[in-house]
């Protein structure tokens, strides 16, 4: 069984003053979503994840749980939002002060401002502090590397050996918060490994990642984007499946609209099986669960809730991870009412909500031949296949 013993600080306290402008640097959009909201979504990955404290200016602690309520509802039991202080390590301190549950045993410290860190780098991570006790990713520095002196002189610097650090950094709890609280308060400490080897303990190295590059200039948002994928075209296909049993009275509600009728389907949200097909098959093809994952049947704010608002999360979540819908085939399987009347405006609407021209949604209606629950006209069932695409340029 998976152990869920690892705490991640995930640090975005940052004042982002090298990258001007008045917003900091990760609540910048990035792919349809700000910067943060990557980290986040990485997590989702991450298996022995017991909790994770977000550390975020006082100011955005508020902003911050509705960025983790909206894009990822699945962590929000486990994400500890707790304000920074004026430097770094305070912000780290404020996060480990932040993770309360005592099986915790190794703490990963992450730069939100590194988005494209993989889940296989954090476990790679994970998995050297467990054995050695602390652990960074490095990679290699392969440029040239000059200093000038006090005369403006150019020397060389011998690269032999040297590597650039990157997060996250992975530590076993005890050793972490020993090195901050015998930390000696010196200006050339930039990151917690050089705490830890303050106490006298090695810092192993795994490899790092090329893509895990570290936004502070405005241009960095457009290098992220192409190690992210370079300019590769890639495609997903999902798959999405719902049924609800209809009854009589009220109006029947599919892909958007009331189609009239005399019957209603019976669900906890408005019970629109094309929206919830769709939706399904947009998390499907990023990988992101299903619906009912994000959005509980048990939950009373979901009660009779428009579906339309679940197919804007799913598509925020795609947009995050670099997809947006290319087109989309759907089979409705009714028996009553006919929905050939309706069905240009289901194309309209289903078009307008994934941003696409009606040429590229197909809705067909099938019905059971009088066969099954849906051919008794006791049922409404909707099968969807989105193709989602990501131009990574």
């Amino acid at each position: 069984m998976m152990r869920r013993d690892v705490g991640v600080i995930l640090v975005a306290a940052g004042k982002s003053v090298r990258i001007g402008g008045t917003t900091p640097k990760v609540w910048l959009p990035f792919r349809g979503a700000p910067l943060l909201a990557r980290s986040l979504l990485t997590l989702l990955e991450l298996d022995e994840l017991s909790e994770c404290a977000l550390v975020v200016r006082d100011e955005d602690r508020v902003r911050a749980g509705d960025l983790v309520d909206t894009v990822t509802p699945r962590l929000a039991a486990r994400v500890r939002i707790v304000a920074g202080g004026a430097l770094r390590r305070d912000s780290v301190r404020a996060g480990l002060l932040a993770l309360s549950d005592p099986a915790i045993a190794i703490v990963l410290v992450h730069d939100a401002a590194r988005p494209n860190a993989s889940v296989r780098l954090f476990k790679s991570v994970v998995a050297a502090a467990r054995e050695h006790g602390a652990a960074v990713p490095a990679l290699p520095v392969v440029d040239t590397l000059r200093r000038r002196d006090d005369r403006g002189v150019a020397h060389s610097i011998d690269r032999s050996g040297v590597h650039a650090i990157q997060t996250p950094q992975g530590f076993q709890r005890d050793l972490l918060r020993r090195a901050h609280a015998e930390a000696v308060d010196v200006a050339a400490v930039t990151d917690d490994a050089m705490l830890v080897e303050a106490l006298g303990t090695a810092v192993v190295w795994v490899a790092g990642e090329p893509a895990n590059a570290k936004v502070t200039l405005p241009e960095d948002l457009e290098t992220i984007a192409r190690l992210a994928g370079g300019d590769r075209v890639a495609t997903r296909i999902g798959l999405g499946h719902d049924l609800h049993r209809l009854e009589a009275g009220g109006t029947l509600r599919l892909g958007g609209i009331d189609v009239g009728g005399d019957v209603h389907a019976v669900g906890h949200s408005d019970g629109d099986v094309l929206l919830h097909a769709v939706t399904d098959a947009i998390l499907g093809a990023c990988a992101l669960g299903d619906i009912g994952q994000h959005f509980s049947d048990q939950a009373a704010e979901n009660r009779g809730r428009d579906s339309a608002e679940f197919l804007c999360h799913a598509l925020l979540l795609a947009r995050t991870r670099g997809f947006s819908p290319l087109q989309v085939d759907v089979v409705v399987r009714l028996e009553r009412p006919k929905l050939a009347p309706f069905r240009a405006a289901m194309v309209a609407r289903l078009a307008e909500l994934l941003q696409l021209t009606a040429e590229s949604v197909s809705i067909k209606a099938k019905t059971a031949e009088s066969q099954d629950a849906i051919g008794a006209g006791r049922a409404v069932a909707c099968e969807a296949v989105v193709q989602m695409v990501a131009r990574e340029s």
